[in-house]
């Protein structure tokens, strides 16, 4: 599970380089093309991502058919933008990012949210506010969600390693996929604190935003059971716990 939540995140940023096709006027009573892309889990051997199964709320709750598609996160992408696919999902989005620049669109609705922890040496304050100033670190793929110099990891383990020893000043990451790794290594030198909280989407083509496809999003995403979410743990407040503390939430001792 630790694995598939940290493919979670890897494959929630965004990549460029991709057409998009009209899909504006699609018919909004046909099946649906969902592709969603590889997080950590092997379809067809063991359980799948928590997530997958939202698309499958999506369509019992509508009633409206959807076939669920998987394939590498670049992939993926490509065939929502393009128009093989009428949306993709998820994906990160900035909330300063208006993404007219980029060659697909975002659904209109937020589906959930994401916190991003900086995590430091206990005894080192950093600036949060100039944080250019730093030798920091996140996971490979996100370095374009930060407006400063930041290095790409492949190793969360190696990461918070490196916090811990000195070798760089923080690490940025989601709380999701590096809590557990926090606690399973019991590093009690390091501390947490919120960096950032980043909006979840789906991903369409240009033509689809405010169109029927569009829509739906928006309409199953409004009337979801949200609970499903807190198994994959997202669009969870974010909380202020430390290695130590009593309060480690369940969900990251359970990741253990």
């Amino acid at each position: 599970m630790k694995k598939a939540l940290l493919y979670l995140f890897l494959i929630l940023c965004y990549s460029s380089a991709y057409a998009d096709t009209d899909q504006g006027n699609a018919d909004d009573s046909r099946a649906l093309k969902v592709v969603v892309p590889y997080m950590g889990d092997a379809p067809g051997q063991g359980p799948e991502h928590p997530l997958v199964e939202v698309v499958r709320q999506w369509s019992e709750e509508s009633g409206r058919q959807i076939t669920i598609e998987r394939f590498p996160f670049k992939r993926s992408l490509m065939m929502a933008a393009s128009g093989e696919a009428d949306f993709h999902f998820p994906l990160i989005k900035d909330r300063k990012a208006t993404g007219t620049a980029l060659p697909f669109g975002y659904s209109s609705s937020t589906l959930f949210t994401i916190n991003f922890v900086l995590y430091t040496r206990s005894e080192v304050t950093l600036d949060i506010d100039n944080l250019q100033n730093y030798r920091l670190a996140t996971y490979g793929g996100h370095a374009d969600l930060f407006p400063f110099p930041i290095s790409e990891d492949h190793s969360i383990e190696g990461s918070l390693r490196k916090v811990d020893s000195g070798r760089i000043d923080g690490f940025i990451f989601a709380d999701s996929g590096a809590d557990p790794v926090l606690f399973e290594l019991g590093l009690m030198g390091i501390k947490r604190q919120l960096y950032k909280v980043y909006d979840v989407h789906a991903v369409i083509s240009h033509q689809a935003k405010k169109g029927p496809i569009d829509q739906f999003i928006t309409e199953v995403s409004a009337n979801m059971d949200r609970t499903i979410l807190g198994l994959a743990m997202v669009d969870q407040p974010y909380l202020d716990w430390q290695m130590g503390d009593d309060s480690v939430p369940a969900l990251v001792q359970a990741e253990r």
